[in-house]
């Protein structure tokens, strides 16, 4: 062997020792080091701007890069605020670059920590600290008692404010400077709290018992500050108890209770408005003295309030092809996701094949929420996967008013306004929701006849697709929506007219089911469809699931 190749397999033997020394000196599996093409030293730590120390001197912050350093080993220190040094040695070789992703660590003290109760505080009070440290950069550490109540804790070094609660007891905490030399002590003592309720609310001011499950009661929920126990009494127009229920004793600070719109023998109680009275007195054993608590809410029980999940096929609330007029009451929302199969064929008498792509899963999301009684908006995002092409998406949104809810009279009616628009890519449809009437704005009428359960729908529309025409399309929508009590399915059509284009017309046609079974609020959506025009035919499915509320 020539003593030129003896030195290049010297050479080459050094260079994956020294690759290996370096990854050896990693204290933490997170770091790493590597040799790169190049030549001298690259540094970077997570979080940024820690000072490099090399041999002792300072050379900059990370990341940091010197390319000045002869072959040799160095020792580098990192250093950052509040932070833990981290030190290491640093093999820089002339032939290439050495790279060093580093992790920096907080740096840690010791506190020991001891809860007591103030002297005098009742034995009887139950005594169960929650203890928590909160740091000046308002970072929160959980710390965890011991049987005794106390505990050495390893916290971030600076000023902590340790914070103690238990239930029962008074708020307490103490400011400790943490150091990461010598143990920090935090004493922290509480006493007993002043028994009393408040932040008294509701969920559902007005609600319909026979609405089904959680949509169908309300949740009334307060505070307490100590042990007691209390009472709901619920009183009619004239002051007659019509309800009543004692509660468990409190042994945390939230308190709930639902109620379901009957009386103490679980008869449904009339349509009106009720007050609630929620009384709670401290337990005698361990606050002596003290005086009930009386909490007052008033709750109305309306039947006429119906609410039920609807479709919003091109963001509008109804059947799929056919708005309705009603709206959710006040304060109620509905939120849903669904994907759908959607494909498009030319029929065999067609001359050209010049449309978008066939087939497509859209994917959508849709909300629609009443802000004030009788005024619901919707708003829906598209995104349309094509097979054959790029990916299209889309907005759409309407806003409706209900002037007659036909509940006096057996006639619902409601006007409003929605608008579309889609981020087209080369394609000029791709970002247009395949069921829909395509981007514009349009003026729409829903007028349904309410026979029990059962609705039909009838709904005229005018519809720009401007700048493209000038000329409204009228569509024509009639659907019929059955109600059961967790459930609702429907079918419906729309007549697309565009005066401009005759080979524009288009019918579509679809049925759909919406459930949501107690106890939870949650729904299910099934659906599908067909839809024809002048030179193709359409078909599609989906599911979905939502919330409504």
């Amino acid at each position: 062997m020539s003593m030129r190749r003896f030195f290049n397999l010297i050479n080459f033997l050094f260079f994956f020792a020294s690759m290996f020394a370096a990854q050896m000196l990693a204290a933490d599996s997170r770091d790493r080091f590597e040799y790169v093409a190049g030549r001298g030293l690259e540094i970077h730590t997570n979080p940024q701007g820690a000072r490099v120390f090399i041999d002792g001197i300072e050379r900059g912050i990370t990341p940091f890069f010197t390319g000045d350093l002869p072959a040799e080993t160095y020792n580098v220190v990192l250093r950052k605020e509040t932070y833990a040094d981290r030190e290491f040695e640093a093999v820089v070789l002339s032939n290439s670059r050495l790279v060093v992703t580093m992790e920096i660590e907080i740096a840690l003290g010791f506190v020991d920590v001891y809860v007591y109760r103030e002297e005098g505080s009742p034995d009887s009070l139950p005594f169960n600290p929650q203890v928590n440290a909160r740091g000046a950069d308002k970072t929160i550490s959980s710390i965890t008692l011991s049987s005794g109540n106390t505990v050495s804790a390893r916290l971030p070094i600076g000023k902590q404010t340790i914070h103690a609660r238990a239930f029962g007891w008074e708020d307490a905490s103490v400011i400790v400077s943490v150091s990461g030399q010598n143990p920090t002590t935090a004493e922290i003592y509480m006493k007993p709290a002043v028994f009393k309720i408040e932040k008294a609310a509701q969920s559902r001011k007005r609600f319909n018992p026979l609405n089904s499950s959680n949509l169908g009661v309300t949740e009334y929920r307060f505070e307490v500050s100590a042990p007691g126990t209390g009472t709901i009494k619920i009183l009619d127009s004239n002051d007659n108890i019509v309800y009543t229920r004692n509660f468990k004793n409190f042994n945390t600070w939230v308190q709930e209770i639902t109620w379901n719109g009957t009386d103490s023998e679980g008869n449904l109680l009339p349509q009106g408005n009720y007050v609630v009275l929620i009384e709670a007195s401290p337990l005698p054993q361990i606050n002596q003295g003290e005086e009930i608590k009386t909490l007052r809410l008033k709750t109305e029980i309306n039947y006429s309030l119906n609410i039920f999940p609807l479709s919003l096929e091109s963001g509008i609330s109804g059947l799929s092809f056919a708005p309705m007029p009603h709206t959710l009451p006040a304060g109620s929302f509905q939120v849903s996701a669904d994907i759908n199969f959607s494909r498009k064929t030319m029929l065999p008498d067609a001359d050209t094949y010049n449309e978008y792509s066939n087939t497509c899963f859209p994917f959508k999301l849709n909300f629609r929420i009443t802000p004030i009684e009788r005024l619901e908006a919707a708003a829906v995002l598209n995104i349309n996967p094509y097979i054959e092409q790029e990916i299209g998406w889309g907005l759409s949104g309407s806003a409706k008013y209900n002037f007659m809810d036909g509940n006096s009279f057996p006639l619902a009616f409601s006007a409003g306004a929605s608008f579309s628009w889609a981020n087209n890519t080369r394609n000029e449809s791709s970002g247009e929701y395949p069921l829909s009437p395509g981007k514009g704005a349009g003026l729409y009428a829903p007028l349904s006849l309410e026979l029990d359960e059962l609705s039909i729908v009838f709904c005229p529309a005018a519809y720009w697709t401007l700048p493209e025409n000038i000329i409204p399309r009228l569509l024509l929508s009639a659907g019929i929506m059955y109600q059961f009590n967790w459930l609702n399915t429907g079918l419906s059509a729309r007549y697309e007219i565009n005066f401009e284009e005759k080979k524009e017309t288009r019918i579509l046609t679809g049925v759909e089911i919406n459930l949501f079974p107690p106890p939870s609020n949650i729904i299910y959506f099934i659906q599908g469809g067909v839809w024809f025009k002048e030179t193709s035919l359409g078909y599609y499915a989906g599911l979905g699931i939502g919330l409504i509320y």
